[in-house]
């Protein structure tokens, strides 16, 4: 395939950045169809080195979770982590792997996610959800704990409730972990996060629900929720 042609028809997506929400979507997606048409490596190398292009979000999200459609690219991705030197590009191929609940990655988000880069251990924090181990919860629960990043605690409390849902013997540890970040957490929208976990995984209505509309905005009185979720809490040993 002509490479001159993928970049034409990715400027043509690019520049409906302040269109139509539906003239976008059109654009995106007849140049995502475009680019998987062909697994040249040199079209695959294209591929990827788009993921360094971040300026028209809905765009880039569009290129990076296409490209898990690619045949044999768990092993492309795994090759190149080790020699890519842009971090959030790093942090993209372990997302990328978590998602394609690759042999490696789980075994990569353990490394990760002691990493000085926020957002590697952002991504680690998630994959490990994704695809990690009762054992793991360990690593949720520090992270919970001791991130200076309120982003960074949310994302591992939110964690805690993936292997519950893959994990169901692991509930109760589950639970004790997120009750001790409930018993710590001193920043109300993190403690907000951590009820919501809590309520999830224990399926109690503890007065704060997910927006169906938004899932990153939360409802409800959190004064009553946390009262709630006090006395629930009081049942678990």
């Amino acid at each position: 395939m002509n490479i001159d042609l993928l970049k034409k028809e990715y400027e043509f997506a690019f520049n409906g950045i302040n269109l139509s929400e539906e003239e976008q979507v059109k654009r995106n997606m007849k140049f995502i169809k475009l680019l998987l048409s062909n697994n040249d490596p040199e079209v695959v190398d294209y591929h990827y080195n788009l993921l360094k292009y971040r300026e028209y979000k809905d765009l880039y999200y569009d290129i990076r979770a296409s490209i898990k459609k690619r045949p044999q690219i768990e092993n492309y991705l795994f090759n190149k982590i080790d020699i890519e030197t842009d971090p959030v590009t790093q942090g993209d191929i372990l997302h990328l792997l978590g998602g394609l609940r690759s042999v490696h990655a789980a075994s990569m988000a353990r490394s990760y996610v002691s990493h000085e880069n926020d957002y590697h251990r952002e991504v680690a924090l998630y994959v490990i959800g994704w695809v990690g181990i009762e054992d793991d919860i360990k690593i949720l629960h520090k992270h919970m704990l001791e991130e200076q990043n309120p982003h960074l605690r949310i994302t591992a409390a939110s964690a805690h409730r993936q292997i519950a849902w893959r994990l169901s013997d692991s509930k109760d540890a589950i639970l004790k972990s997120l009750k001790v970040g409930f018993e710590n957490e001193k920043d109300d929208g993190v403690l907000s996060w951590i009820i919501i976990m809590i309520g999830s995984v224990s399926d109690k209505k503890l007065g704060l629900i997910e927006d169906r509309d938004d899932p990153y905005v939360l409802k409800g009185d959190l004064y009553k929720a946390k009262k709630k979720t006090e006395d629930f809490l009081k049942t678990i040993e």
